[in-house]
């Protein structure tokens, strides 16, 4: 139905949180000084020590996006075979499997938060396996213990794409540490961007010097090419735009976390809709707010249009599941309940720092005069 006080401007999923422009500028101007853009500049060297003291690990390698990132991954790893990973997810995922020539078999996930089932996981293990691609779902950690001990019994490499989980700790530390290589996305769209961009956190300075070959055309010197490699690295701009991005982090997800908290005051009474109910154990970064209908996939998609049509632009994160596409309809599935249910009925309303309470009351009114 139409609404009489309908919004003239749209409301998106998200907006990017961008610093002052004229403290972005002074960065341009050493840029535009020093002539170097790229190639491991100054502020790419800068934003890397940066972002590991921030997130209290070692060693980070910046990449141009994490898509990229989770291809070198696979490549630092030289994985083959079967790779294990979930249909719940943005579709870089499983490509970044397929990219590599390698077989994706997917599994099912939990019924909470829509990460990889270890048990599932275990059962999907047979002499092919080359490997494990796991997922933070909206930045949520799963089982990570549970997935950690399956990895080492089996002695399978295993891999986070951790793309919307910058921030996120459990139980204390960055959830990053867990996997053998976790990857961040600093994509438009993250809680943390850098235009575009990603990361890898490995373990060692070996295997840190070994992705940042990969990622550079696997070039050893002036007129030595190692390998396989290619280009993914991050540009002076962005790593500039990063550094700048550190400074209003922390205040960001202090926004982002009074929009949850408002969504969950206003939602929690309504038993038509699941919401995500975040552990003590994990300090969330408030990347997404996704909410589940019970009544599933009809009054999921009705509300939708509801919304669209009213400039409020949500999105159904993850529908449909990566399976369902054409390129991997034939591939190896697992019985997939719990990640079939999440996906016909999730639906992720707007978050980021500037949404205002009359922005978001509008969401929320909206939301329960069509639930009745």
């Amino acid at each position: 139905m139409g609404h009489s006080n309908k919004l003239k401007d749209k409301i998106y999923i998200t907006k990017p949180f961008l610093p002052p422009l004229d403290e972005y500028i002074k960065y341009l101007e050493k840029i535009w000084s020093s002539k170097q853009l790229t190639n491991s500049g100054p502020f790419h060297q800068q934003f890397e020590k940066e972002l590991a003291n921030y997130l209290g690990v070692k060693y980070v390698s910046l990449f141009n996006n994490a898509t990229t990132g989770l291809l070198v991954a696979i490549k630092a790893l030289e994985l083959k075979g079967e790779i294990i990973t979930t249909p719940y997810s943005f579709v870089a995922t499983a490509h970044s499997i397929m990219w590599s020539g390698l077989t994706p078999v997917f599994v099912d996930t939990d019924s909470y938060a829509g990460n990889l089932n270890p048990e599932k996981v275990e059962e999907a293990i047979n002499d092919k396996t080359g490997g494990i691609l796991a997922v933070h779902n909206y930045g949520i950690p799963g089982d990570l213990e549970g997935m950690q001990d399956i990895a080492k019994k089996y002695n399978l490499p295993l891999i986070y794409d951790a793309a919307p989980a910058m921030g996120v700790n459990y139980k204390g530390n960055t959830i990053l540490q867990y996997g053998d290589l976790a990857i961040l996305s600093f994509h438009a769209t993250k809680v943390f961007t850098t235009f575009e961009g990603g990361a890898i956190i490995s373990r060692s300075a070996k295997m840190k010097e070994k992705i940042d070959q990969l990622k550079n055309f696997a070039i050893l010197g002036p007129e030595e090419v190692g390998g396989l490699g290619i280009n993914g690295k991050m540009n002076e701009a962005e790593s500039a735009m990063g550094l700048l991005q550190l400074k209003y982090f922390d205040k960001n997800i202090i926004k982002r976390k009074e929009i949850f908290k408002f969504y969950v005051n206003s939602l929690k009474s309504r038993d038509e809709i699941i919401l995500l109910d975040i552990p003590n154990i994990v300090e969330y970064n408030y990347a997404y707010f996704p909410i589940f209908f019970v009544r599933g996939l009809s009054i999921r998609d009705e509300i939708h249009d509801i919304f669209i049509a009213n400039n409020i632009i949500c999105r159904k994160y993850w529908y449909p599941l990566i399976t369902d596409h054409d390129i991997y309809s034939k591939c190896n599935k697992h019985n997939l309940v719990n990640s079939r249910k999440l996906s016909d009925s999730v639906l992720c309303l707007p978050i980021y720092p500037d949404l205002t309470k009359s922005e978001q009351n509008y969401i929320i009114d909206i939301l329960i005069e069509e639930l009745g």
